[in-house]
């Protein structure tokens, strides 16, 4: 290797690290307080509508299939079970929801609402910090390292950092941010069409329709049990099929491999139980790196 690639590969990484260090952390908090505010305001927003709903069809409820108000709140509701399922709602959420005639359970809650708020937010430790900077450092020196164009791994970068707030986001509050897919998504999607043109697109879109109806089949077989796919983590899967193209089955081979193989050890340390789940955003990282740096 000669010297003008080793400065290259330097000067990526010492971005990388900064960009990881400094960057992601306020970009992840950032997402977080929106994220809290959106969910929020959504949040009580179906409710109203919700009350509105049964003060005009009392004996029934809204299903998700219906269309306009109905439909919407039809999806917030079943989304509310499957959170009281889980024990992911706050305790004035569950309180509210029993007020409107819901049973979710004696279990629905965990935390009150000022918990989950301070839980949307991210003041990282030291070692918090030079874990992000290292993993930075080695997904954007990867880049050149691969031989990758400098645009195409302009791209990859936004990627990446766009990845990196989503785990942050995900194992912080078990949530990955709507601005991250949206970044994976125009920033993946463009690398796929300068890599790889329309058929990449292509193979892409049809990628991310598999994805939207094996996550529908896996919701409709686990609703009862709550053990449903994330919005969150739906839509990040779509953005990654995009991204991907048509390395998208070897990077979703991947992600799930290494979930389960996490989530078997886990079982195995009496870590996890079978019905616990765990934030997915850390494999779904593994996904883009199969797909795009490695085979895309």
């Amino acid at each position: 290797m000669t010297g003008y690639a080793l400065n290259v590969l330097a000067l990526c990484a010492a971005v990388g690290a900064t960009a990881g260090a400094f960057a992601i952390p306020r970009i992840a908090d950032m997402l977080l307080s929106r994220a809290y505010l959106r969910s929020y305001t959504w949040w009580y927003c179906c409710l109203d509508d919700f009350a509105h709903y049964r003060d005009v069809c009392p004996d029934r409820l809204p299903r998700q299939n219906e269309k306009g108000t109905a439909g919407a709140v039809g999806i917030w509701l079943a989304d509310c079970r499957s959170q009281a399922l889980k024990g992911a709602l706050t305790h004035e959420r569950a309180e509210a929801l029993r007020e409107a005639g819901i049973d979710v359970g004696k279990g629905a809650s965990t935390r009150s609402e000022v918990e989950q708020q301070r839980r949307c937010s991210f003041s990282p430790r030291p070692w918090q910090r030079a874990v992000l900077a290292a993993a930075m450092a080695l997904w954007f020196a990867a880049q050149p390292l691969f031989g990758v164009p400098w645009h195409q791994g302009a791209l990859l970068c936004v990627c990446g950092a766009a990845m990196a707030s989503g785990v942050v986001c995900d194992l912080r509050a078990r949530m990955i941010p709507l601005e991250c897919c949206a970044a994976l998504l125009v920033a993946g999607g463009a690398y796929q069409l300068l890599r790889h043109g329309s058929i990449g697109i292509a193979e892409g879109a049809v990628a991310a329709a598999a994805v939207l109806a094996a996550c529908w089949t896996a919701n409709r077989i686990a609703r009862k049990s709550g053990g449903s796919v994330g919005f969150g983590d739906i839509r990040c899967m779509t953005a990654l099929a995009f991204a991907c193209g048509p390395a998208t089955l070897l990077g979703a081979a991947a992600c799930y491999v290494s979930a389960c193989a996490f989530s078997l050890a886990g079982m195995l340390a009496h870590r996890l139980g079978r019905r616990d789940g765990i934030p997915m955003a850390p494999f779904l990282s593994i996904w883009l790196a199969v797909g795009t740096t490695v085979l895309g």
